[in-house]
């Protein structure tokens, strides 16, 4: 039983070692979201990020939205609506920060970032998923595939263009 705890222990440590090395990300994603009511809502796309801060989630089902980090700076596009918003966050949640800080606990990685909670898995140096309670107590779950790691992320896909005609707003 002590060998098992062992080897488990040493898996965990082993995997937030690699969470270290990360300094890109290119994969697809599903998110699941589960309000305290049991109802559950699922988006799937596509997310970038980069150990600069940048960040582009692409949600492409079951609505089309692109949401973009920069430098505290939040861009969401959503063509449904015709309108791009404009929005300050100095203590949004920067994923490769969240995923370096992960610590070994009790058999799982867990950090904390912006007074959230976050355990991540991971299974072969790959991030499997991030799972959290958002500030309204929904659970959220984000799963990863086709997942791609340290590749070259050109800065073009971190650049946003809003389409003429949409509405801006800023807040």
């Amino acid at each position: 039983m002590k060998f098992i705890l062992f080897l488990l222990t040493l898996f965990v440590y082993l995997s937030a070692n690699s969470l270290q090395d990360i300094r890109t990300i290119k994969s697809d994603f599903t998110q699941t979201i589960t309000n305290e009511s049991n109802k559950t809502i699922r988006y799937s796309g596509k997310f970038y990020a980069d150990a600069d801060g940048k960040a582009l989630w692409i949600y492409e089902k079951p609505i089309q939205k692109s949401i973009y980090y920069l430098n505290g700076k939040v861009v969401v596009i959503e063509p449904e609506l015709e309108q791009a918003i404009f929005s300050k966050f100095e203590n949004f949640p920067k994923i490769l920060t969240i995923l370096k800080s992960a610590k070994p606990k009790n058999g799982k990685l867990v950090a904390a970032c912006c007074d959230t909670d976050y355990q991540i898995s991971v299974k072969n140096k790959k991030i499997k998923s991030i799972s959290y309670k958002d500030k309204v107590g929904n659970s959220v779950k984000i799963t990863f595939s086709n997942q791609e790691i340290n590749i070259i992320l050109d800065d073009s896909v971190f650049r946003y263009k809003i389409p003429q005609g949409y509405d801006i707003l800023k807040n």
